[in-house]
């Protein structure tokens, strides 16, 4: 409370650098201008596929890519145009104003507080339907999916109208300390009688501590490791967030010795708890992610997941738990789940993937970016990573259609059949029921298209068509081994697939101020749907305006 008030009291005389150890929330609209300056090769760097960034990491990543963009300009036979050098310097005044630091002479290290650092009044109107979906052995998970309506970082959209309040708060006492919160209220109209008409929650809270270029991180907050928006087969872009305490760089780092070939490293350690459940309740996650950047051009990207623990768990000793978060050692040794007469391994669900991304610059920037999980890893269904039990997708982005202000993004993924999915762990990799990777959900594929147009830095057009196909097969599950290794997903019966076409337009203005207005429209069509009618027409319509993004 000393602080609290000291800090009030003072609050007149801070800085921004006050402000260095806050968190950017990974939907902030920041990241869409980063991307962008990505897709134009303007940044070096800077990792993409670990997110939220701090303040502090932003406002470096601004410096560094005027100096860029300062020396590409005068230099000859610089790949980028006269109006891509001008349409990315207009994206960095945008994130100057917000982040950049002032410099030496006028920095300050007093506290800052902010009641008000952000708010969001929004509407949602939507008759779309969530629904769940079941794990091969036929059992029924927590988690539902509505690809139609956008997630957020609290409880998904009514089927009906809702109206929301959302608030952000900054607490600063020191340039190496930040405290962050921002709530939600929300009055609704839903076709549903059951459902309340009045609902509030905590979308944000969490304190961050910075000691040189280590951060630790303590509360519910967001992490998103996808490549772009959109994706994240692990945490997506848009994935809830976690309560949770987590280590992390705050801007990449160079490894000593030989392995500085690496280039700037990101490494985030995480272990979190998933919340109430109907199984497994109060179980834990336990993920990390190291990223590289070999070449300017060239992100790759490598993680683990063990999701454990939970009401109703087998007791392991604590060198099997141990192992278990190693998972190059784990997957070496035998394994023992049934035979009580020794020790018993643990109870978990494992994953294992990488990511990656490259811009090939000989064809004008032209970006490609993938990601592999398998699910319920185990080193003898690598072969089937991608097959049926793994899960892919891969993206095509060209960053500039005859113009900077014109782009494209062509995307396909396919979900395994396991993937999120576990004999025990039901209920998935969900935190308090919603799932924290990519909504397609398992056994399924979708491809799409993404025009996006900029007449000018401020305005942004997208236009979005997506086709989704998911599986109405049965399947049996067994190991057809004695010594219960090989683990078998075989296909019983097949029926009509569930056919998903969605088509939604979007609009964003947003001034250098930190005010933007956002609109969102869309339709989709569902042939031989999972719930109820066969044939489906969906809407969603949504509007908001943003103060502080």
């Amino acid at each position: 409370m000393l602080v609290l008030a000291s800090a009030l009291t003072l609050a007149a005389s801070c800085s921004l650098r006050a402000q260095s150890a806050a968190i950017v929330p990974a939907t902030d609209f920041a990241y869409a201008d980063i991307d962008r300056l990505s897709e134009l090769g303007v940044l070096d760097s800077v990792v993409i596929g670990q997110r939220p960034y701090s303040r502090r990491e932003i406002a470096r990543i601004v410096r560094v890519a005027r100096q860029r963009l300062e020396r590409s300009g005068g230099q000859q036979g610089s790949r980028l145009s006269e109006d891509a050098s001008a349409y990315a310097d207009e994206l960095l005044r945008r994130l100057a104003l917000r982040f950049e630091l002032p410099s030496e002479s006028e920095q300050a290290d007093g506290p800052y507080v902010s009641l008000f650092d952000g708010a969001a009044l929004s509407f949602t109107s939507t008759d779309a339907i969530r629904r769940g979906f079941v794990a091969p052995g036929a059992k029924p998970l927590e988690a539902t999916i509505n690809p139609l309506a956008s997630r957020r970082l609290g409880r998904p959209a009514v089927q009906g109208q809702t109206g929301a309040l959302e608030l952000s708060q900054l607490v600063a006492p020191a340039s190496w300390l930040a405290i962050q919160a921002r709530e939600r209220v929300e009055y609704r109209r839903p076709r549903d009688s059951a459902v309340k008409n009045t609902d509030g929650e905590v979308l944000l809270a969490s304190a961050r501590a910075r000691y040189s270029n280590v951060a630790l991180t303590v509360g519910r907050q967001e992490f998103a490791w996808g490549q772009t928006a959109g994706d994240g087969l692990f945490l997506a872009s848009d994935a809830p967030a976690l309560d949770q305490i987590s280590l992390a760089g705050d801007h990449p780092f160079v490894l000593p010795s030989l392995l500085r070939l690496l280039g700037p490293t990101q490494a985030t350690l995480i272990l979190a708890d998933l919340g109430p459940s109907v199984v497994r309740s109060g179980s834990k996650l336990l993920a990390y992610k190291i990223s590289i950047q070999p070449a300017a051009a060239v992100e790759l990207g490598a993680t683990f997941m063990d999701h454990f623990s939970g009401a109703g768990a087998r007791h392991s000793s604590f060198v099997n738990q141990l192992v278990d978060f190693l998972p190059f050692v784990d997957v070496f040794r035998k394994h023992n789940y049934t035979d009580s007469t020794r020790t018993v391994d643990v109870d978990s669900d494992k994953l294992l993937g990488v990511d990656g991304r490259v811009r090939i610059d000989p064809l004008g920037g032209l970006m490609l970016t993938g990601e592999l999980l398998i699910d319920d890893f185990d080193v003898h269904r690598i072969p089937k990573l991608l097959t049926g039990y793994g899960s892919q997708t891969f993206a095509l982005i060209v960053p500039q259609l005859g113009s900077p202000s014109l782009s494209l993004k062509l995307s396909a993924k396919h979900m395994g059949i396991i993937t999120y999915t576990h004999a025990q762990l039901t209920d998935g990799i969900t935190t308090r029921g919603r799932l924290l990777g990519d909504e397609l959900g398992p056994d399924a594929k979708a491809y799409s298209a993404r025009m996006r147009w900029a007449p000018a830095p401020v305005m942004q057009f997208e236009l979005a068509g997506t086709s989704a196909i998911y599986s109405n097969a049965t399947y049996a599950t067994f190991y057809s081994d004695p010594a219960q290794t090989r683990y078998v997903v075989q296909k019983l019966s097949h029926g009509a697939d569930e056919l998903r076409d969605r088509l939604v337009g979007g609009l964003i203005v947003q001034s250098a101020d930190g005010i933007a207005l956002t609109m969102r429209a869309g339709a989709e069509r569902t042939r031989n749907s999972f719930v109820g009618e066969g044939r489906r027409h969906d809407y969603v319509a949504e509007i908001a305006l943003r103060l502080g993004y």
